[in-house]
């Protein structure tokens, strides 16, 4: 976990951003009401299952959502990178945000088996940004691609260079990936799932490479992942989303020992534990997340809630501080009052 200093200027204020996207089945509404903020040095976590609009959101921020599927979009989105004043990202023309995505901000996509194009080679990749962005020459931005390469921990770089993405393993291919994404230096990373489908022994790599990463340059960093373990003991704080909304956000260890919504509870209780006997079944979460086309009233996570009451199928529960106090907020009519310490999960 980052114990950087914040600054008084956030790098990424959000407030209550909202996306709207088009699809051949309606209005989808993807991201509802998001609000956070987030300085340099730390890392906000944010949980949630599939389609509870992590990567739409992350998207939304970088600006990459195709203009055809947004029909609608509201909030601010302040950034700072260096210098004060901040900017309003969704104000800004696409031209200047592109001029921000690589030395500003940058993104570590989820599948890194199709981020990377198979028919070029790595180096035209890895250098890519830097002649771009930076003014590099060929062979200045083939050095410092091969630095990169180095400094993620692949070895012998000055030849892997020049290979295909076929031929290297997934997890190399992740750690090129993650090389593009800090080749300009950013301010704020965006990891979207940087550890799927790497085996267990990888992703504890990748996760430990991105934390040693993030102390070097002070970076501020959005891991997102849909495993509260991820994040344990790697996130300052964690945004937990369900249907669009960030149904809980507090500071890593409060949201562990005193989570109050009940979706949190599911998610931590479908946790594997390793002192669970051998074939202990997983505690799964029951039903399916809610369909965001024309969403239902009432609370989402409603019908797959344990502790629901007729005022939930009725109406949408606000967001809260707990005990008067910003850092720990949710979205729920009847909190978990009571909750026993937990330890702290890892990968």
């Amino acid at each position: 976990m980052s114990h950087a200093q914040t600054d008084t200027q956030p790098v990424l204020q959000v407030d209550e951003l909202t996306v709207r996207l088009n699809s051949s089945q309606g209005l989808v509404h993807a991201v509802e009401g998001v609000s956070f903020a987030l300085s340099r040095g730390q890392t906000l976590g944010i949980v949630g299952e599939s389609g509870s609009g992590k990567s739409v959101m992350a998207r939304s921020l970088m600006g990459l959502l195709p203009r055809r599927a947004v029909a609608f979009s509201a909030g601010s989105v302040m950034f700072q990178a260096d210098q004060p004043p901040a900017r309003d990202l969704l104000l800004m023309p696409e031209k200047q945000r592109r001029h921000l995505r690589g030395p500003a901000m940058a993104m570590i996509f989820q599948d890194p088996m199709t981020a990377l194009n198979p028919v070029l080679r790595l180096s035209v990749q890895l250098t890519e940004s830097v002649r771009q962005h930076v003014g590099l020459d060929r062979q200045q931005a083939r050095i410092r691609a091969i630095e990169l390469l180095g400094a993620v921990g692949i070895p012998d770089a000055s030849r892997r260079i020049d290979q295909f993405p076929h031929q290297l393993s997934g997890g190399m291919r992740q750690r090129v990936v993650i090389a593009i994404a800090l080749a300009c230096n950013p301010s704020l990373l965006i990891a979207d799932e940087p550890t799927t489908a790497l085996d267990v022994t990888v992703q504890k790599q990748i996760l430990d490479l991105l934390a040693r990463l993030q102390r070097e340059h002070d970076m501020a960093m959005i891991l997102i992942t849909h495993d509260l373990g991820v994040v344990a003991s790697r996130a300052d704080h964690i945004a937990v989303m369900y249907a669009g909304r960030v149904v809980e956000y507090a500071p890593a260890k409060t949201l562990f020992t005193a989570m109050k919504h009940p979706y949190t509870e599911a998610l931590f209780n479908s946790i594997p534990r390793i002192n669970d006997p051998s074939h202990t079944r997983l505690q799964a979460i029951p039903g399916r997340p809610p369909q965001l086309v024309e969403p239902a009233p009432g609370c989402a996570f409603a019908p797959r809630c344990q502790y629901a009451q007729p005022r939930c199928w009725q109406q949408t529960p606000p967001v809260v501080a707990v005990d008067g106090e910003d850092d720990h907020r949710h979205a729920c009519f009847y909190p978990i009052s009571e909750t026993p310490a937990r330890e702290d999960a890892d990968v």
